[in-house]
């Protein structure tokens, strides 16, 4: 059945249905570095910019689903890998993604639903970390939900050996953050403080605030240049949300 899926669909990633339920199937897939991120980081030594390591689609697949499997074994809410081919595996489903929910009900989300699931995907996050892992891209998008539960996917980066794993998971939370910055419609502000309180309580990492409030002094003159009307008009709404993030974490 699932092979008769894979041929049947161009897609990467797509669900399908198998005696009345339903599951998601994920071809193989190279992963490169993004060159231009590959460039600045020569330069500037900022973890967003760390670049992931190239991986054959085989290597890819199997560094994937190894890596689901291990988390599952060790207590991370991960989707299971049901069945597993040289080209494609195929994993239970965990319903929608957190970003996606969230969007669907953005003007009308309560504060309490907010944070309800903002916690949920702290203590997946801070469960890896403690472990001693990375996520790698630890976006709101790859965070689903299902039964009021949430679950982790998405594991294809790697990184060099020589990285820090403690740098590696200083970046996989400052993604997480930064993914909150996509939304604009909310009917309340969000509290980065209060986020960044709850990691540092369910996690083992201690200095990793020190590191963003650092960062957001280095930032500071940019994000006072950001709030000048003529700059505010040049800049995009993600740019601004960006410095207005840091700006909160500075007052902190």
């Amino acid at each position: 059945m699932a092979k008769k899926e894979f041929k049947n669909s161009s897609k990467e990633i797509f669900p399908f249905i198998f005696e009345e339920k339903q599951y998601w199937l994920k071809k193989a897939r190279a992963t490169k570095p993004n060159k231009i991120q590959k460039f600045f980081s020569i330069f500037f030594k900022f973890e967003l910019l760390i670049p992931s390591l190239y991986k054959t689609s085989k290597e890819a697949l199997e560094f994937e689903s190894s890596k689901l499997e291990k988390f599952k074994s060790m207590g991370i809410n991960v989707p299971n890998v049901v069945y597993k081919y040289e080209d494609f595996f195929v994993l239970e489903d965990t319903g929608e993604s957190v970003y996606s929910y969230f969007k669907t009900i953005e003007k009308d989300m309560k504060e309490e639903q907010f944070y309800y699931f903002v916690d949920l995907m702290i203590v997946e996050l801070a469960k890896i970390h403690n472990l001693g892992f990375f996520h790698g891209g630890s976006q709101m998008r790859n965070f689903t939900t299902k039964d009021k539960k949430v679950f982790v996917l998405d594991f294809e980066e790697s990184f060099s050996k020589d990285t820090d794993i403690k740098t590696l998971q200083y970046r996989d939370f400052l993604l997480f953050l930064l993914s909150f910055t996509k939304f604009k419609k909310l009917n309340f502000q969000i509290d980065y403080v209060k986020i960044v309180t709850k990691y540092k309580e369910l996690s083992n990492n201690k200095n990793f605030e020190f590191k963003l409030k650092r960062f957001s002094k280095r930032l500071s003159f940019f994000i006072k240049l950001s709030e000048l009307k003529f700059i505010k008009r040049l800049l995009g709404s993600d740019v601004l949300q960006f410095f207005k993030l840091f700006k909160n974490l500075n007052l902190s």
